[in-house]
């Protein structure tokens, strides 16, 4: 295999950071999920005071266009209007507080776990991943067999991607694919793609939460920023709770 890719010159160059851009976008998963897992009471209680201060505003912009017009506000058909238009919010925060669920249960692998799940995906993803392989796209049970690894490998499960490792095996020797003779075509132009793509995940959130997360006083810093400005919409929503009582009369 080493003769294989010396001869195709920049194969080596190829795998290896197609490689490490599956490696950078599973530490993204990983640091968003301990984001959301740190941050996440606070994110949720901040949202949720904004999305009653939305709410608030809306039903002032409602009814002062009635006054405006000479009529008394109808508020409860006024709410019902205002209930709908604001569902994509409520929505987004049940997502929120699903997430953070979700991250408040997961767990952390042992290391040597973890380094034998990296090690498996690399030997399989050099084999069958889809833009080193191209029958793996053509193939739907090639196609399916490296769905589920992925999943295994961002999931961290080890018996699976271990079992996973036998049928993929297994798999390219039924069909007869011999690997050792694929041909990337425009190989220079994926790895300058590869290279974008790479660098735009190690600058961008959510990888970047790992910079916050590994330094004990940003995190406390950010947590009381957080309490801050919940405090100040709290502040704000009395003042829109007086402004819709004193168009109301209530």
């Amino acid at each position: 295999m080493d003769l294989i890719k010396i001869a195709l010159g920049d194969y080596p160059r190829y795998e290896e950071l197609l490689l490490r851009k599956d490696k950078f976008e599973k530490e993204a998963v990983y640091w968003y999920s301990e984001y959301i897992r740190v941050f996440g009471k606070y994110l949720i209680d901040l949202f949720e005071i904004k999305v009653e201060c939305i709410r608030l505003k809306k039903l002032i912009s409602y009814a002062q266009t009635e006054i405006n017009k000479g009529f008394t506000p109808k508020m409860d058909e006024i709410n019902v209007l205002v209930d709908e238009q604001m569902k994509s919010y409520y929505e987004e925060l049940k997502v929120m507080i699903s997430d953070h669920e979700a991250a408040k249960k997961s767990n952390v692998i042992p290391a040597h776990e973890a380094l034998k799940i990296k090690k498996i995906y690399r030997e399989i993803a050099k084999i069958l991943h889809p833009d080193i392989n191209p029958q793996t796209q053509k193939d739907p049970e090639l196609l399916d067999l490296w769905n589920r690894v992925v999943a295994a490998y961002k999931c961290n499960h080890l018996e699976d991607i271990e079992e996973l490792q036998v049928l993929v095996n297994n798999a390219l020797s039924e069909k007869g694919i011999d690997v050792s003779k694929i041909v990337i075509p425009d190989i220079e132009e994926k790895i300058k793609k590869l290279e974008e793509k790479i660098n735009e995940i190690i600058t961008t959130d959510p990888y970047n939460f790992k910079f916050l997360l590994e330094d004990p006083e940003e995190t406390e810093q950010r947590k009381k920023d957080l309490e801050e400005e919940k405090k100040q919409y709290i502040n704000y929503k009395k003042e829109l709770e007086d402004i819709l009582n004193e168009l109301t009369g209530e």
